[in-house]
């Protein structure tokens, strides 16, 4: 297998799978822009639940239709597709398939295929945002003070609460009282509390390289969010943040690949941290447009090379996001759609 692996770099052919691909046209763009820039063959395979209406999936060279990431079937079809097309790495996009690519990084790594996800140990304390709180905070982050709903005779008011696995903003709330969060129905076990941060609201896109940590730390003010996603946004440089995301790779040595997290900075300049997900975040393209070329690291590393890692990443760069729209005639076909 690594025969074949070194024939591809040799042709300068890299194959990348983009998994729950959905509306990523984005990020796909930014890999096929790298990839020009490094005179690299680039053949993008995209799958998703139902590649006809997925945006991602239109502007691929490959689509595929898989069932939904907690499926039993789901990584037996994945990996079927990574050995038809000789995928170099999957490219996770979505939180709820972490966990499996996590637990099964090593069996596909063996099929020639590598996984662009951190250790199993780290992706399961991101997906519960209890757990993170409290690791960040025991190992000097600071983060916003969290209660389990079990424990509601000590929250103090007012507060969020949302789903300990939560993404996409899904399920939060605003309570200002115990009556209020009483009268909401939801599942304690399912559910956590925190204070309500103040402040300016940031996405912090990182990457990180195997042995060295953290190379690539972008900071992004999130102006305006639409159903969870940044759509206006600018680039700000914030040292602590910096601080923030070694700290973690001291906490969790494994952490590999693109990650970010959510903070806050207030009117005094402290920041704090929220949230992590282990995976892309949807606000990457402007990390991407402002100098913080991970995608490019990524296929450096895949051909062989000594990425060329920077942090001269430009700041003031603005996103204003607006709607847009692939056009396809349909085409009606169950199984792979060839460009």
């Amino acid at each position: 297998m690594q025969d074949l692996k070194n024939k591809k770099r040799k042709r300068n052919l890299i194959r990348l799978l983009f998994s729950s691909a959905g509306r990523r046209v984005e990020l796909v763009n930014c890999f096929r822009q790298a990839a020009r820039g490094l005179n690299i063959n680039l053949e993008v395979i995209a799958i998703d639940m139902d590649p006809l209406w997925s945006p991602a999936c239109q502007v691929a060279d490959y689509a595929y239709k898989v069932p939904h990431c907690t499926s039993s079937d789901f990584l037996n079809d994945v990996l079927d597709i990574c050995k038809r097309h000789e995928v170099d790495m999957i490219i996770p996009t979505i939180d709820t398939e972490l966990i499996g690519y996590a637990e099964n990084r090593e069996h596909f790594s063996e099929n020639g295929t590598e996984i662009l996800v951190s250790s199993v140990d780290f992706v399961r304390v991101t997906r519960d945002k209890e757990e993170t709180a409290h690791i960040l905070s025991n190992n000097g982050i600071s983060a916003p003070r969290t209660w389990n709903m079990q424990d509601t005779h000590n929250l103090e008011f007012p507060l969020l609460i949302k789903p300990r696995d939560g993404s996409c903003s899904n399920g939060i709330y605003i309570v200002n009282s115990k009556n209020e969060l009483l009268r909401k129905d939801i599942d304690n076990d399912l559910y956590i509390a925190q204070e309500i941060c103040q402040g300016r609201e940031f996405t912090v896109n990182c990457f990180y390289d195997r042995l060295k940590g953290c190379v690539g730390c972008v900071p992004h003010f999130r102006k305006f969010m639409r159903a969870g996603e940044v759509c206006f946004a600018e680039t700000v440089r914030i040292p602590k943040f910096k601080v923030f995301a070694d700290k973690l790779y001291e906490i969790f040595s494994e952490i590999y690949g693109c990650i970010c997290f959510q903070g806050f900075q207030d009117d005094s300049g402290n920041v704090s941290i929220f949230e992590i997900n282990a995976r892309f975040g949807g606000g990457y393209p402007i990390c991407d447009k402002a100098g913080g070329t991970f995608a490019r690291w990524i296929l450096q590393d895949l051909r062989g090379e000594v990425p060329d890692y920077h942090n001269n990443w430009q700041e003031g760069i603005r996103m204003l996001r607006y709607d847009a729209a692939v056009f396809i005639e349909i085409v009606r076909k169950m199984h792979a759609s060839h460009k």
